[in-house]
Formats: structure tokens, sequence, C-alpha cells
């Protein structure tokens, strides 16, 4: 079976676990979407490529590091954090101007100007006219619903023609619309562009001195591809977090069965956990008791995904998750099934395809 090995170093990387928010935690090796979103990006793909990958590698030291984190909450709070204002409101921009600070955790106003530090005096002032319009606003909209009031009781009155009841309605609805469109304009829109940012500290690991070890198979149009645009696999995680490519090179993979016993220690692989099942015997890599598998540690790596359209234009991306084990493989075995090898002439490579 033709493959493609990379032979890849990194400085420093975090493979970030998407379940981790106050410390952002890493993988120990890049998961299997990570290492396929960063070829696909390198490519140029727009759309899934079907491959399967084997990451292993081995990394020098684990350190945390802290950074300050802007957090725009989702609601705008008139009472806590930080009053800003959005430069570019209709853009994908996080460009704010400060507006007002509150001095205490909560009992603060940036309407009434209370225990408050001002930085932006013309900008706090449009922030209150804004609360004052709202006001304003719902005010007058009452007289909508007094005017509904009088719509049912005019439906109950046999006095009163169906004709001009529908009028009435008629009526009610424009009336209606006239004040929806008068607060979009002049309340919904502009007071959007006001937000609430919460800064704080937050921590997030990084990997250090990491070197990988990358087994990709595919179609030979992908194949091709890949080779021919590996100058442009910059990073693998985070965007800062650069790669060195040592080797870029077409091998051939082989069945374990071909081969003499392989012991193996040299570098922690993602293993799934279907090779176990097949044969544990000849894969050596931990001992399976009362089906718990002891030695390695579990993840459940996500590899490609589909696009689940949900309400209101929002979409979700449902991922293929598969089952691994992250350990070091002690010795593979001829017999054992699935396995696939690379044998370089200074090393041979287990290979675990997902």
């Amino acid at each position: 079976m033709k493959a493609i090995r990379l032979h890849i170093k990194q400085n420093s990387a975090n493979y970030k676990k998407e379940e981790t928010v106050q410390n952002r935690m890493t993988f120990p090796l890049p998961p299997y979407s990570t290492v396929i979103g960063a070829l696909h990006k390198a490519c140029g793909y727009t759309s899934y490529h079907p491959m399967q990958v084997s990451v292993q590698g081995k990394y020098g030291s684990l350190k945390t590091k802290m950074y300050k984190d802007d957090c725009f909450l989702n609601s705008l709070n008139d009472d806590r954090n930080l009053l800003v204002k959005m430069k570019n409101p209709d853009m994908l921009s996080s460009a704010y101007q400060v507006v007002a600070t509150a001095q205490k955790a909560q009992g603060n106003s940036f309407e009434k100007g209370i225990t408050i530090n001002v930085i932006n005096e013309k900008l706090l002032e449009e922030y209150r006219f804004l609360k004052r319009t709202k006001r304003r606003i719902d005010k007058h909209k009452k007289i909508i619903n007094k005017m509904k009031t009088r719509l049912k009781e005019m439906k109950a009155d046999e006095n009163i023609s169906a004709e001009e009841v529908k009028e009435f309605d008629k009526r009610i609805k424009h009336i209606k619309a006239v004040y929806d469109e008068y607060e979009k304009v002049k309340y919904t829109i502009p007071y959007s562009h006001f937000r609430t940012l919460a800064k704080g500290p937050k921590y997030y690991e990084l990997l250090c001195d990491i070197e990988l070890i990358i087994h990709i198979v595919a179609d030979e149009n992908t194949m091709n591809d890949i080779m021919d645009n590996i100058g442009n696999l910059t990073a693998i995680g985070r965007g800062e977090d650069f790669v060195e490519v040592l080797e870029c090179a077409e091998t051939e993979l082989f069945d374990v069965e071909n081969i003499e016993t392989i012991k193996y220690d040299f570098y922690n692989a993602y293993i799934p956990i279907k090779y176990l099942e097949r044969d544990s015997r000849n894969l050596k890599i931990f001992t399976n008791k009362a089906g718990g598998y002891v030695g390695g540690t579990k993840y459940l790596l996500p590899k490609n995904y589909t696009i689940e359209n949900l309400n209101k234009g929002l979409r979700k991306r449902n991922f293929n998750k598969i089952p691994t084990i992250y350990g070091s493989v002690k010795f593979l075995r001829r017999g054992c099934k699935g396995v696939l090898i690379d044998k370089t002439e200074n090393e041979t490579y287990p290979v675990f395809l997902a």
C-alpha cells in the first residue's frame, strides 16, 4: 500500500482539547482532524478529501502559560465589567473603544453613573440616550396593547360589523409595524454596537520540542497534491505553531505478517481500539483486564465532520470520532492483524491508520 510519510518538528504547540476553557489543555499529539485540516489548508482544498492518517511522536516537556483573555459577553450588562463600543460591529472584528469601567464587582451603573470610571464621555452619553429611547418606545407601544384589548371587545360586540373589526385589526398591525421599524433603526441596531467586555487571566498548556511521524493514505491525486504543496504546510495546531518538515517521502506499507517480531519503544502513538480488538495477543501495548485497557490513555479523537443545518441559518459540525489509546508499542509479532509497517534504512515504524 502506497503512503506518504511526514517527519515533522515543532518548537512548541497546543493541540487544544475542545472541552477545556479556563485552562486550554492539549492533546499529547495532534488529533486526526488537526492533521487533516492542516493538510487540506496546505493543498487549498475547500471540501473534504477522504484520507487515512496515522499519528505518532514525542515531546520534550509540557508547561503552562498564563494569558489575558478578552471575552465579549452574550448580553449587555449595565452594572459590571467594561462597557465598550465595537468599531466595526458589522464585520468579524474585535476592535473596540472603551466607554467606561465598573469599579466594583456589582452594584455599579453605567447609565446612572454609579461607581464607574468614565473613559469616553461622548460614547457614554450615546449609550444613555439609547437607554432612554428604549423606555420611550416601550411606553408608546403600550398603545398597541390597549388597541388589542379593544379589538377583543369589538369581536365580542355583535353590533360591530366584521368589516369594521377587520379594518381595526389592519390598523393595529400597521401601527405595530411602524413601531417595530422605528425601534429597530433608533434603538436595536445602534444599541447592539455596545458590548460588555470581561477581562481575566486564563491558561494554556504548551508542548515543547515536538517530533511527529505522520503517515497519510489517500487516492493518488490527493497524495500527489500533498507532495506538491508540502511547502505550504506552515503550522499544525494554532496558527503560531509553526512546523519544520524534515522529510516528506512516498513509502510502501507492508502487512505486519511479512516481518519478524519488532521491538519498538521510541515514539508514542494514537492506536485505534479496533486494532486491539482484532488481536491484542500479538500487538503488545498493554494488558487488557476486565474490559479496561491498562498502560495507555483513552481518547475519543475527532477525524472528519458533516454539516448539520439548524434553525435560523445556523449550522453545526458533527464530528466522526475514533476511540483510540495513546501509548507506546512494546512489540509487534507476526500474525498481528490489520497493523501495517513502514520500513526504512534506519527504522521500522508501526502504522495505525484511522
